[in-house]
This record gives C-alpha cells, structure tokens and sequence, in this order.
C-alpha cells in the first residue's frame, strides 16, 4: 500500500499546480496581462477576519513546511530537494511541497525495496 503513497502526493502536487496557476492567470488577465505584486498581497491581508486567518495558516504551514524540505532534504541526502523549495515560492506551496514529499517518498521506498524487486 506504501507503494501508492506516492502518487498520491504527485496527483495533489499537480491539482494543487495546476489550480494555483490557473486562479494566478485569472488575476493576471482581470488586472490587464500583468502580475501585480502589490495587489496580490493585499488581496491576502483584506479586513475580512476569515481570509486573515486562512493567510495566517497558510504562512505557518509554509514555513514549517519549508524547514521540514530543507532538514529532511538533507538528512536523506536527496538529489535537488532545493528545487521543490523554489517552486513553493515560483509556483505555490500546493505544487512545490507535495512535489517534494513524492520524489521523498520514491526515495524512501527505495531505500526500503531491494534493488531486484523496486517499484519505479
């Protein structure tokens, strides 16, 4: 079952991608073909109390999230785990982090599977 896991977070990592980039070049074509930094941060902190709190979760998950990729990443001596902390912040937390728990946890499995009988 194990084996599965992975996929899992590879099919998350590409809804999660793929929604974020499409909702990012909705706001791009609503605001004229440009990405406007500005308002996109501003569109986090509104004065609505229930979107504050949903940037607030999301900025401690990314956080712990990010630390999680790069001690984990180092601890298992993972080839480009850096590369999935840049798209966290290129393309968004929901792609860049499940791409890192699915290439951890090929490795992983790996690790566990002797070589005559890895699952690829």
């Amino acid at each position: 079952m194990r084996q599965y896991l992975q996929y899992f977070y590879l099919l998350l990592a590409i809804a999660g991608g793929g929604i974020t980039f499409y909702h990012v070049m909705l706001g791009m074509m609503q605001a004229g073909g440009s990405f406007d930094v500005t308002a996109f941060v501003q569109s986090t902190w509104t004065n609505n109390y229930y979107a504050r709190s949903i940037t607030f979760d999301f900025w401690t998950g990314a956080v712990a999230g990010s630390a999680f990729m790069i001690f984990e990443g180092i601890r298992l001596k993972m080839k480009f785990w850096w590369v999935c902390l840049v798209l966290v912040f290129g393309i968004g937390f929901a792609f860049g982090f499940l791409l890192f728990l699915f290439l951890r946890e090929r490795l992983l499995l790996r690790q566990l599977t002797p070589a005559s009988t890895a699952v690829h």
